[in-house]
């Protein structure tokens, strides 16, 4: 090593950048606290499957569940890439340049759900393997009941029917759901821009086996109402649209409520006042939307 920088983008982690002479600069995670250590499991088999389809991803080059320097806390090495996040870099694009890294964002995205594991987890270290997308979706409402009842953010009398609605919204999709594995946190800060052009998607750390409209949901609040032209670019690149049949609009709902519920108590306890705010007029609008 002849350096190592701290690299302040991300939350989950302390990362930085390591300069070596020999295998050039490399990408330092170390996980907050030990507890961690399953979320860690999880990303390192992430990051393993991604490599193995061929995702766009910095590859993983070491995994470790602990050390002491670290004071216990697990850590990985990745490849670290040189460029632009995807926010920062399209400001400077051209329309036809634009509109190139939207088609390339959208071909990686379809490569990672193209990804069938064979089961619903969520996680791909420590979490029960479920047969069926219905029962992913009852086990995720449970906790979120739980977790609301802890962070006290909703009233009783207004999560029960968003979790009514979840249910039921998929209940109605009589389509069989395969198992994908998606990102689950895809915005165009997680992505990565060297020369002009798509390189690559980043942090998979939030990554687990679902739905793969799941993934539409910060796409569409984040990027695709953001950036005009972008949802069609993106959507040519992927190989159409899952929201496009009645039955994808219904999906859609189950994954763009199970998001705002799981957001507001992220928000809370995380102290983010303006999130909270912004998920709580996004709730208050997929209510009756989805009644």
């Amino acid at each position: 090593m002849t350096g190592v920088e701290p690299l302040l983008k991300g939350h989950g982690h302390q990362s930085f950048v390591v300069h070596t002479t020999e295998t050039g600069d490399l990408l330092l995670k170390i996980a907050l606290r030990g507890e961690q250590l399953g979320k860690m499991k999880s990303l390192h088999q992430v990051l393993q499957v991604a490599a193995r389809y061929g995702v766009p991803a910095p590859r993983l080059l070491h995994f470790s569940e602990g050390m002491a320097a670290f004071d216990g806390r697990p850590w990985l090495v990745q490849e670290f890439l040189e460029g632009e996040d995807g926010e920062v870099a399209i400001v400077g694009m051209a329309g036809p340049e634009r509109a190139a890294f939207f088609r390339d964002f959208g071909r990686a995205v379809a490569r990672l759900h193209a990804i069938d594991l064979g089961y619903f987890a969520e996680d791909l270290a420590s979490a029960p393997q479920e047969s069926s997308w219905i029962s992913l979706v009852d086990g995720r409402v449970e906790r979120l009941r739980e977790s609301h009842r802890q962070a006290a953010v909703l009233p009783r009398e207004n999560l029960e029917p968003a979790l009514d609605t979840i249910r039921s919204a998929a209940r109605a999709v009589v389509a069989a759901v395969r198992p994908s594995l998606v990102h689950r946190d895809l915005y165009l800060p997680n992505t990565l821009v060297t020369a002009g052009r798509f390189r690559c998607l980043l942090d998979f750390e939030h990554a687990r086996s679902s739905d793969a409209v799941t993934d539409f949901v910060k796409l569409r609040m984040w990027v695709f109402d953001d950036v005009p032209g972008s949802e069609a670019e993106f959507h040519a690149g992927y190989g159409g649209s899952p929201l496009a049949t009645d039955q994808g609009h219904l999906r859609y709902r189950v994954a763009l409520g199970l998001e705002l519920l799981s957001g507001l108590v992220y928000w809370k306890t995380t102290g983010q006042a303006a999130m909270l705010a912004d998920y709580q007029r996004r709730l208050a609008e997929w209510l009756p939307a989805s009644a």
